[in-house]
């Protein structure tokens, strides 16, 4: 697979930090006007859906995150279309299906859609990532997957289980990229906070493990010791 880059992390977070500080725009519309052109190169689309992805963790408001979806969804299948092993790429994808929003009840056909798409997604990334020698976010897709068994209408509390324990049996060095972090630790932190979902304290050791430094982790585990 193609591992995630030091420069992924570092094109991110600073597209995270100017759209806090709400100067994220020209950046985005530098990289979609280069993406327009040159839609079949994976940096291009990789780096497009990465500015994007950034600011529509900044955007507060539902609408605007719901507007996007589909122009990133769109980047990162043109980039898996080049780059079919690119790992970030993949999961990004998987997340953003599975992360679909609920609260729109007349999109709900295609909120379904979308997370059935993700299933098939995730068990493609974890079979594509098995060829490799295991990295510490290689876990990540397990627990995307755990949250799509547990949330689902028929809920398979047996497969989510089974998730979870695979990848905590694996190596759980922490993951180095603290921005692309922010988002790699949110189905531990969904999962973990979810009510007596299958092997909830081997996620929490996980959580421990690969993002000791995660603000939205260490705050999931405040909330378990004040329980």
């Amino acid at each position: 697979m193609v591992p995630v880059s030091w420069a992924d992390e570092e094109l991110f977070g600073t597209v995270v930090l100017a759209a806090k500080l709400g100067r994220a725009r020209a950046i985005v519309e530098g990289f979609g006007a280069r993406y327009e052109q040159d839609w079949d190169d994976p940096s291009a689309a990789l780096r497009y859906a990465l500015a994007m992805i950034a600011v529509l963790q900044a955007a507060g408001d539902d609408a605007e995150k719901h507007a996007g979806y589909s122009e990133v969804i769109q980047a990162l299948s043109d980039l898996l279309d080049g780059s079919p092993d690119h790992w970030l790429g993949r999961y990004l994808r998987v997340r953003l299906r599975t992360m679909a929003p609920r609260s729109y009840s007349h999109y709900q056909n295609f909120i379904a859609h979308e997370r059935a798409r993700a299933v098939a997604d995730v068990a493609e990334l974890i079979d594509r990532q098995s060829r490799s020698a295991w990295l510490p976010w290689f876990a990540c897709p397990y627990l995307l997957a755990a949250r799509l068994a547990w949330d689902a209408t028929d809920r398979d509390p047996d497969r989510a289980g089974a998730l979870v324990a695979a990848a905590a049996a694996r190596p759980g060095e922490p993951v180095p990229f603290r921005s692309l972090g922010a988002i790699m630790c949110e189905a531990f932190v969904w999962y973990h906070d979810q009510p007596d979902p299958p092997e909830r304290a081997a996620v929490g050791q996980l959580m421990r493990r690969l993002f000791p430094d995660q603000p939205s982790v260490l705050a999931a585990l405040d909330r378990d010791r004040a329980r």
